[in-house]
């Protein structure tokens, strides 16, 4: 089965060839009409607390959307615009719709690494972290995880 994101991109492409428009297709939406996604160099930031400091691609936002922790109503930055809500931009909608649909949640992902599963949450933050953010520390005679970002301490997701 192909992915509806990928379909609305090849249909774009086709219209553009149809007029002889060249690679357009990787331009930034100006409009919300036959736009797909920006290319791939385009970072994006999201306007909500615990995000401040993160940028995605793509496929970051991608993650986030399947696992729940980005909704329609969140602010995004594309590059250097402003913050406009994330189901407004159009390369997004049928990511949103399949989130909508599925039946069920895939498990949380690290919010630095997102192709990576989440073990850990921070006490001070709550930002899910993989085993790469959150590495273990001696203290004494005592090892705990320690959030890589702030330096508070890590609790496991899923108790053992």
């Amino acid at each position: 089965m192909d992915c509806p994101w990928r379909e609305e991109g090849r249909l774009y492409i086709r219209l553009q060839a149809g007029r002889g428009g060249g690679s357009a297709a990787r331009t930034t939406p100006s409009d919300g009409e036959g736009a797909v996604a920006p290319g791939e160099g385009v970072r994006f930031r999201i306007e909500k607390p615990g995000f401040q400091s993160d940028v995605f691609d793509r496929r970051g936002l991608r993650n986030l959307i399947r696992t729940g922790d980005l909704i329609e109503t969140d602010r995004i930055r594309v590059g250097e615009s402003g913050p406009v809500p994330a189901g407004d931009l159009p390369f997004l909608k049928s990511l949103f719709n399949l989130s909508r649909t599925q039946t069920v949640r895939p498990p949380a992902c690290c919010r630095t690494h997102t192709d990576k599963m989440a073990f850990f949450r921070c006490h001070d933050t709550g930002r899910p972290l993989c085993e790469d953010c959150a590495p273990e520390k001696k203290f004494g005679g005592q090892t705990i995880r320690v959030c890589q970002h702030c330096g508070g301490s890590a609790v496991d997701l899923v108790p053992a």
